[in-house]
Order: C-alpha cells, then sequence, then structure tokens
C-alpha cells in the first residue's frame, strides 16, 4: 500500500512538472492566435471602409 501511494504520488508530482513546462508554450500560442485574430480583424475592416468609399 505504501509503495501504490508513494508511485501515485511520485506520477502526480511528474505529471505537474510536465504542466509547468508546457503551460508558457500554451500562453506563447495563445497570444499569437489573439494578435493574429485582431490583425485579421483589421485587415477586414480595412477591406470594408475601402470599398464603401
Amino acid at each position: 500500500m505504501k509503495v501504490f501511494i508513494g508511485s501515485v504520488i511520485i506520477i502526480l508530482i511528474i505529471c505537474f512538472g510536465i504542466w509547468l513546462m508546457l503551460s508558457p508554450s500554451f500562453k506563447k500560442v495563445g497570444d499569437t492566435a489573439h494578435r493574429l485574430k485582431e490583425k485579421l480583424g483589421e485587415d477586414e475592416n480595412g477591406k470594408n471602409k475601402k470599398e464603401n468609399k
């Protein structure tokens, strides 16, 4: 039973470490996607403004 509990704790620590390593990557990807979405939105608005003139 002690071995099982120890194994579960070790697995949780490893998973937590992997999550900490990956979370900045997801933040960077999310920031890039957000900037790209804003840029595309500005392009669409700019095209619409030119067509309306």
